[in-house]
């Protein structure tokens, strides 16, 4: 899948295997208290199959999720919410697809899709 991943996105980002949650992911703190280190503890030890990162900006554009047979749809639910509130999105492929490029480029089509960017004539 890492190679298949490789051929599909741009130069412009850089993928990672295997990132755990814990670097992704921080505890904010209530106002006026302390992070709770035990809210870690929900994240902390749970990994990402792959997380894309824009060399320029070194900012991660994307997560990576393989549901393979150990997925459980109410575990991926719980941890999308937690990903997508700190700003990521979840790319999931399933683990029935195999890693041709025709059955993964259409699961991962906005990531590498390029960002239209106006021209100065359209803005007016």
């Amino acid at each position: 899948m890492f190679e298949t991943l490789e051929e599909i996105l741009p130069s412009t980002f850089r993928l990672h295997a295997q990132v755990a949650m814990g670097a992704l992911l921080e505890v904010t703190p209530r106002a006026g208290t302390h992070a709770n280190p035990a809210a870690r503890a929900g994240f902390a030890q749970k990994i990402v199959d792959f997380a894309v990162q824009d060399r320029a900006t070194g900012q991660i554009v994307g997560l990576i999720e393989i549901d393979d047979p150990t997925h459980r749809a109410d575990r991926d639910r719980k941890r999308d919410a937690m990903t997508t509130l700190a700003g990521y999105r979840t790319f999931r492929i399933p683990g029935r697809v195999t890693p041709a490029i025709g059955e993964v480029r259409p699961i991962l089509e906005t990531l590498v899709a390029p960002v239209a960017i106006p021209s100065p004539l359209e803005a007016h």
